[in-house]
């Protein structure tokens, strides 16, 4: 017997008990917000989505603030629907039927998009980037591609070759995390308010705005320092959903004058429609900017619902032709669609640009692609979306029950399958093929093949081979020691890697710093300072090199350049190995940073040695993904024209202690007066992505670097 029911039967004994539950149970459940259709708001829904498929098929990466909408809605519907079930049973919400809905409206029609999206993917991809897919397919199918996205260093933008086939379910991660934390706020709210004898809908109310208040703000801070996971991250976006709940509650509240609906509905359409034109939403949302769009939902939510009213005539008018529109057949069946077509259309435009091996979409094959994901969301719609809102179909509860049942269990199931088979096939890796112990100098020389009379190498694929690539990194990326290149608060601390080999007594004390491409010559280093008796210290934070650059134009790194300095001369470092030049993809693109030779002068005045290393050039494109797809070491190699005639760090005046070496000729044979420096030297791959040398090549260099350096260091080698 439910509560209701004990207190029923009590009151009928006792009425004054039942009095006391009803005027209870009256003040709970006043001003809840009411259960009703808003056709408009569908078509607002059809509307946003339609914007953002559009805007990533013709809008050259710009976004158009339909799913910042989009998540609004979500917000102002699930408050509504929470909050009454919560109230009207007293604190309790049936997760059984509540799962169940979400099963079948939003996770199934989902998980087919991921399966059918691996399966693509696994044939028309690069091998090397099957890992990348199948991470991110467990991601998607697990509600966690947001945090995959940021924590592969994956930013959110524009389609094009290299972009992940999965990133708009960045958006269904953020909208699932909120569906599990927001019966618990609704549940919150209503034992609350039991608690203070005061309307649930009040309670929820100030809940909502606390939670706008702290998520906002936390879009701003983590904004401030890094966009990319503002962007994508679930907390910095959870006040967008909540303004929805706000609107939910409100709603019933706000009664617009009726000379003003019109206007305030088409002034809201307007404000949603230009988000996109006028505001570059990647770089702004989910900040205080996003006011934009949602402030326009506002606005046409105000509008429609006013005229809705119990106590307004059914038959007044209620926004115009505004209103018709948006209530109409045309954007009723985009909104019916725009699920299936927001699902699709995104992995068919980076299949479609991977196939036809294009930068970005033309208008003819935008179309395309935008008529073959229509024809597939209508496909899914009829066979898919309706007959599974229709499953818990009849009055019988023990049906419904048993229905909701079978359609979380196996959800969840295949959820946990499909997440265990991504996971199993992303680790079945073979080995590296690198291991030095024994190595066939011979047949794999890689840079020592450029040496003075070194002899040709036999005809022999390429090691590693291009599906390991991606892998064949320096092993100290894997210890947790090297800083974020994240610019969160407290990455600017200095992370120091120990020598797991450090000898007893150590000659020198060797450090590799400044930027990813420092740590690349770690394998060769290592293998010198074993060889030397140095103590060798990896002390870095990706994509930090060094430089005089403010916290505005380079966020936490110089922080922690002046951290690394402040460290380098408590410890008594001999030597500092460090990028001396750095060179882009263009001709003649080679450079020093900004006040780069400021900062050497500060590491030489702790006392330390400098040895700049000049930059390398790199490749057009990612190498192992350009040479899995078939691509020759011509074709996939680096253009010399990147680097300077003559090396920029001879003309500068070096502080005392500094040394420079260029090793540019042993990765592109002929130097600048080569036509094409090859993605495959001595038969093994020089790059392993689009700017770094994989490690196997930095090995194959270790004599030939330690020749360098001899030359302009030869106290460390005695």
């Amino acid at each position: 017997m439910s509560i209701s029911e004990r207190e029923a039967a009590r009151g009928a004994a006792d009425p004054a008990p039942a009095r006391r539950f009803r005027n209870r149970q009256d003040r709970l459940t006043r001003h809840l917000p009411e259960r009703r259709y808003l056709p408009e708001l569908h078509g607002v829904r059809g509307l946003a989505l339609a914007g953002v498929v559009l805007f990533h098929l013709f809008g050259n990466g710009r976004t158009s603030g339909g799913l910042d909408v989009f998540l609004a809605i979500s917000g102002f519907l699930f408050t509504g629907m929470l909050l009454r079930e919560a109230a009207t049973s007293g604190g309790r919400i049936d997760l059984l039927r509540y799962f169940g809905r979400l099963a079948r409206r939003i996770v199934i029609p989902a998980a087919l998009v991921v399966l059918v999206t691996t399966v693509v993917g696994l044939f028309v991809l690069p091998s090397t980037q099957r890992d990348q897919l199948l991470a991110e397919s467990r991601a998607s199918l697990l509600y966690f591609e947001n945090l995959e996205l940021v924590n592969s260093q994956l930013a959110y933008g524009a389609a094009g070759p290299e972009t992940s086939p999965f990133q708009h379910f960045w958006s269904l991660s953020v909208q699932g995390q909120f569906y599990l934390v927001w019966p618990l706020v609704a549940v919150i709210a209503v034992l609350v308010a039991k608690a203070l004898r005061v309307p649930a809908a009040r309670v929820m109310g100030v809940l909502v705005v606390v939670i706008i208040g702290a998520s906002l703000a936390r879009a701003i801070v983590v904004g401030g320092y890094d966009q990319d996971a503002a962007y994508l991250l679930s907390v910095p976006r959870f006040w967008e959903l909540a303004f929805g709940g706000m609107l939910a509650l409100s709603v019933g509240l706000v009664h617009l004058p009726r000379w003003s609906r019109a206007a305030a509905c088409w002034l809201g359409l307007a404000l949603m429609v230009s988000s996109g034109f006028v505001l570059d939403g990647g770089q702004l949302f989910p900040g205080p900017w996003a006011l934009w769009p949602l402030l326009g939902l506002a606005l046409v939510i105000f509008a429609t619902a006013a005229g809705k009213d119990r106590k307004v005539d059914q038959d007044e008018p209620v926004a115009g032709a505004a209103s018709r529109m948006l209530s109409g057949r045309a954007l009723g069946w985009v909104g019916n669609h725009a699920y299936g077509l927001y699902l699709w259309h995104w992995p068919l435009l980076i299949y479609y640009l991977e196939i036809r091996g294009r930068e970005s979409v033309g208008l003819l094959g935008g179309l395309g692609v935008l008529a073959v994901a229509t024809v597939l969301a209508m496909a899914m719609y009829r066979w898919i979306e309706q007959p599974l809102a229709a499953l818990p179909g009849g009055r019988d509860p023990k049906r419904v029950k048993r229905v909701n049942l079978v359609v979380i269990g196996t959800t969840t199931a295949a959820l946990v399958l499909g997440g265990g088979v991504a996971t199993a096939a992303n680790q079945m890796e073979a080995p590296l093929a690198t291991v030095f112990e024994d190595w066939d100098w011979d047949t794999y020389p890689g840079a020592a093949a450029m040496a003075e009379d070194a002899p040709t190498p036999p005809e022999a694929d390429f090691v590693p081979a291009a599906e390991q690539l991606a892998d064949d990194r320096p092993e100290v990326y894997d210890w947790g020691c090297v800083q974020s290149y994240r610019h969160d608060p407290g990455t600017d601390e200095v992370l120091v890697c120990e020598d797991p080999e450090k000898p007893d007594d150590p000659t020198a004390t060797v450090v590799i710093a400044g930027g990813s491409h420092s740590v690349m010559w770690g394998p060769a280093v290592r293998a010198l300072a074993a060889e030397y008796g140095w103590e060798l210290l990896v002390v870095n934070k990706s994509g930090c090199v060094f430089n005089t650059m403010t916290a505005e134009e380079d966020g936490t790194c110089p922080a922690w350049n002046d951290n690394f300095i402040d460290w380098a001369d408590e410890r008594s470092v001999d030597l500092v190995i460090t990028p001396g030049t750095r060179a882009m993809r263009r001709p003649d693109s080679e450079m020093i940073m900004t006040g780069a030779p400021d900062r050497w002068k500060q590491i030489t005045e702790t006392g330390a040695e400098l040895l700049l290393v000049r930059g390398t050039p790199r490749p057009a494109e990612h190498a192992a993904d350009c040479l899995a797809s078939g691509g020759d070491p011509i074709g996939c190699g680096a253009d010399p024209d990147q680097m300077s005639p003559q090396d920029p760090l001879i003309a500068l005046d070096l502080p005392e202690g500094a040394h420079t070496i260029d090793v540019g000729e042993y990765v592109c044979p002929g130097g600048r007066q080569a036509e094409v420096c090859p993605a495959v030297v001595g038969n093994v791959a020089v790059w392993n992505d689009e700017s770094h040398l994989s490690t196997t090549f930095v090995r194959t260099m270790t004599p030939l670097l330690g020749d360098a350096m001899r030359e302009e260091l030869p106290q460390y080698f005695n």
